[in-house]
């Protein structure tokens, strides 16, 4: 059984969400302080149920951000595809008997049960994205594309030269990333100041 899994986007994406949960870490401690020595003025105002389950989403919906693509995977043999998404417990499988084309396009590969599938519109059979949490892996895709290209009852179209999340255009975005990436770490400053300000007088 191979598997067709997927990685971050860019290392500056990571950077830049791991420099949102420092933040928003630092804004929970300033909380917290807040809370644990009923600062004047600020103490009477706080919810705390409502603050805990606020800063819980939160963590909950960046960490999904970070790490989603560890939810998504394909898997195949000679015989079958099989699609997982973990994150719903939903998984999709196709007997590569069932298709007669397979379309690697921008978005992802594609399965017809006619060779003119793509063609005379006719809606996919099966669907693998390239692009779920993350981007899929280059190297794996590409042992994919091969194994298809010798099976003989498959005809295997690519739409690219490139991989998608894997061309030019995406190291424009990987400095887009780095430059928010700083500003985030600039933004880390004023909780922390207040972190130990809070710290230093209680």
């Amino acid at each position: 059984m191979k598997k067709i899994s997927y990685r971050y986007t860019n290392s500056m994406k990571q950077i830049l969400f791991i420099m949102g949960l420092i933040y928003f870490f630092l804004r929970m401690v300033v909380m917290a302080e807040i809370i644990i020595f009923k600062i004047p003025g600020y103490y009477e105002n706080v919810n705390i149920p409502l603050t805990i389950v606020f800063y819980a989403v939160l963590f909950a919906v960046l960490f999904l951000i970070f790490m989603g693509y560890k939810f998504f995977l394909s898997t195949y043999d000679e015989n079958s595809v099989t699609y997982y998404n973990r994150f719903l417990r939903k998984e999709r499988s196709m007997p590569f008997s069932q298709a007669r084309l397979a379309v690697f396009g921008s978005r992802g590969v594609s399965f017809y049960a006619s060779e003119d599938g793509n063609e005379t519109g006719e809606h996919p059979i099966f669907f693998i994205p390239f692009f779920r949490g993350g981007i899929i892996d280059a190297i794996e895709i590409n042992d994919f594309f091969k194994d298809l290209k010798a099976r003989e009852d498959i005809k295997v179209i690519k739409e690219f030269s490139v991989l998608p999340g894997y061309s030019k255009k995406w190291y424009i975005l990987k400095i887009i990333y780095g430059f928010l990436a700083v500003i985030a770490l600039v933004q880390c400053s004023t909780p922390l100041y207040v972190v130990i300000i809070l710290f230093q007088n209680h």
